[in-house]
């Protein structure tokens, strides 16, 4: 169970567990008296334990089909070469530092590449995954603008483009009734973050609508020369913040 490898010193931390599974997580939501009682028994008690240690615990389902999933593939490889030596894997469990934040960085430092197939949005968004320079920009971020950046890297945001995929929401449409709330709609497009969208023009005015460059990546189009806009980076931070839209306490 995943619960039990929890760092020991973990406290004050936002878990996020993904499951394709949604007949397990239901019954985890209503439990009742039927097989699997002592499991959903430990994982009461390992959640309880995770939130009296400060740490909030939420379940998310996401579908087996959904090839933007990136870490799933790399959990059944890791499970798989886990089962084969008969023992847990060698790596230690990451530290939720503010780095952890970065799920397609820790997978490229677990297996060394981003597999075919999957994590078309992120390496859409930055082709020079993987690479050191992504751990560079969530260094110097606090946990609340790392929480930010990650959905907007992965593609896996509280918005209703990625939330209607998952089954979360029952429509993809902006609440401005004009298009699918897909990241580029919320970050360059939505009419009801004008205001809040001038901080852009501090940047580069030529450069809005370019994804990759506000979101620290590398595009197919950039030399050998280049560098992640890390001021670019922080004004789609201030933005998101400004617009509460990805934050955890809205709701959908």
């Amino acid at each position: 169970m995943v619960l039990k490898c929890m760092p020991a010193g973990l406290h004050r931390r936002d878990l996020i567990l993904m499951t394709s599974n949604r007949s397990a997580l239901q019954v985890i939501r209503r439990p009742r008296q039927q097989s699997g009682q002592c499991t959903i028994r430990q994982i009461y008690e390992r959640t309880q334990y995770l939130q009296r240690r400060g740490c909030s615990v939420s379940l998310m389902w996401v579908p087996a089909e959904n090839e933007d999933f990136t870490l799933k593939a790399l959990a059944k490889a890791a499970a798989k070469r886990a089962a084969m030596c008969g023992e847990t894997p060698d790596e230690r469990p990451y530290q939720a530092s503010r780095q952890s934040y970065d799920w397609p960085k820790l997978a490229q430092q677990q297996l060394g590449e981003l597999p075919e197939g999957v994590g078309k949005y992120s390496k859409r968004v930055d082709a020079a995954l993987p690479g050191r320079h992504t751990r560079a920009l969530y260094d110097q971020l606090e946990r609340r603008e790392s929480d930010i950046l990650v959905q907007l890297r992965t593609g896996m945001a509280r918005l209703n483009g990625f939330l209607h995929r998952i089954g979360v929401v029952e429509s993809d449409l902006c609440e401005c009734g004009k298009a699918p709330e897909t990241m580029e709609h919320f970050l360059f497009r939505c009419r009801r973050w004008t205001a809040q969208r001038e901080i852009f023009l501090d940047c580069s005015s030529g450069k809005i609508g370019n994804l990759s460059y506000f979101l620290g990546g590398k595009a197919p189009s950039d030399d050998d020369k280049w560098k992640p806009a890390t001021r670019a980076v922080k004004a789609v931070i201030k933005f998101a913040m400004a617009t509460g839209r990805l934050a955890r306490e809205q709701r959908p």
